[in-house]
Formats: structure tokens, C-alpha cells, sequence
């Protein structure tokens, strides 16, 4: 099969400036994503989607392929016009089967664990269309989760506890207490091509899941997001 990454980055950042090329621990923080991508030894071509110079030389520079993205895509649109644009670029050196979307704000994918995701959708072609890492959501619990209306009154989120006169309340039980759950990570997106180009689809409602630590699924958004990287790559290093 013709396995594909793709790995979308623009130059702009809504929280942190030129983010995607911003240094963490001496290296810019897309190299992390086209490294994990080229280690797991899965894919026909990486592709990174950008419009930006800067990105589109270090990807080069590190290895990855370069799709120049037009300007209608390059403001904060969606990922699936991003990836099918991109498949159509692709495709006009070589069919696609597979495509991988890795987000470059997640540093710490294990090449392991984007294999994983690939093998996982060749291996059950025949069940599912997609393939995602999720982790545990640990202590941010919808049952804790509240609205706030404009009188600063707190409506809980979800009706799991009422009271004697059927009101919604929160109960701040343990943790362990509670069924698990969790949550897409943005980690690695691994599907089918035609779900992406016949559905406008990334992840399909035949979607396995591949359950990854919380530190590797650390997803880079704010400057202390940064700080923290920082921190955990230097202890990696050691």
C-alpha cells in the first residue's frame, strides 16, 4: 500500500508567533514531527503543507516533501481541506491508499506509535476507516464541567446527578469512581484516502483508537506549553 504522512503547518499562530518553528531544546519544533514520521519507516512520501518559506525550507531541509498550499487555505480553515488538498497534490505522482496527519505541535510521538496507527488500519482494512490516539482524560471529567451564564450562575454540563427536585448538581466524587473515559489528542490521524476525499472525513464513525501516556500525546499551544516541553525534552536527553 502507498502510506502517506502529511503534516500541516502554516506560518501563522493564533497564541504563539511562528510557532511551528519556533526552538525547542535547539531544533525547531516541526523538526520532531518530520523526524518521528521518517523513523517509522511507514510511508511512500512525508509531505509538509505549507505556505510558508521558512517552514517549507526546514522541512526540506529535514527530509519531508513540500506541498505549496494556496492561499484560501492558509488562514485557521479545517484540517480536512488541508489533507484533501494535499492528497490531490499527491496524487498526481502516485495513487494514495493511506494518509497520516501528524500535527507538528506534538513533539514527543514515538515513530512506534505512528507505525502502530498504520499497521493497525492495514491490518483491520476490512472494519474500520480510521485510526487515532486518544489517552485518558485523567481529572478533567465532563461530570465536573460547568456553563456559566451571564449572572456568573454555574449549570453543570451534564445531567449525571440530580437532586430530590430534579435539578442538575455536581458531585465531587473520586475520580476512580467513575467510568473511564477519553479523549482525541491530535497526536497521529491515520485513515483511508477515500474517507478524506469521498466524506470530507478524517475520523470515521468506524474509528479504532490506540491508547498512548499522557506525555507523549503533550500537545504545544501556549508559550508555557513551551517552558513545559522544554523541560521534558532536557530530561529525555539526559
Amino acid at each position: 500500500m502507498n502510506n502517506v504522512a502529511i503534516i500541516p503547518a502554516r506560518g501563522g499562530s493564533v497564541r504563539v508567533p511562528r510557532k511551528n518553528v519556533k526552538l525547542l531544546y535547539g531544533k525547531p519544533l516541526i523538526y520532531y514531527t518530520i523526524k518521528s514520521a521518517l523513523d517509522s519507516n511507514i510511508f511512500k512520501g512525508i509531505f509538509v503543507s505549507t505556505e510558508d518559506e521558512e517552514i517549507a525550507y526546514i522541512s526540506s531541509t529535514v527530509g519531508a516533501k513540500v506541498i505549496n498550499r494556496p492561499v484560501e487555505l492558509a488562514e485557521d480553515v479545517e484540517s480536512e481541506l488541508v489533507i484533501k488538498h494535499s492528497v490531490e497534490e499527491i496524487e498526481k505522482e502516485y495513487p494514495v491508499d493511506t494518509v497520516t496527519m501528524l500535527q507538528p505541535t506534538s513533539p514527543f510521538r514515538s515513530a512506534n506509535t505512528i507505525k502502530r496507527c498504520v499497521n493497525e488500519l492495514i491490518e483491520n482494512w476490512d472494519e474500520y476507516e480510521s485510526v487515532i490516539t486518544v489517552n485518558d482524560i485523567e481529572g478533567d471529567r465532563p461530570e465536573w464541567m460547568c456553563y456559566v451564564n451571564h449572572y456568573n450562575d454555574v449549570i453543570p454540563y451534564t445531567n449525571t446527578w440530580k437532586d430530590p427536585t430534579d435539578n442538575n448538581y455536581i458531585r465531587l466524587v473520586a475520580r476512580q469512581d467513575l467510568e473511564k473515559l477519553y479523549k482525541q489528542n491530535g497526536c497521529v490521524y491515520t485513515f483511508k484516502k477515500s474517507l478524506i476525499m469521498d466524506f470530507g472525513m478524517i475520523i470515521s464513525p468506524y474509528c479504532k483508537a490506540i491508547i498512548i501516556e499522557e506525555e507523549e500525546a503533550f500537545d504545544i499551544d501556549t508559550n508555557l506549553d513551551f517552558m513545559i516541553a522544554e523541560q521534558l525534552m532536557g530530561k529525555r536527553k539526559c
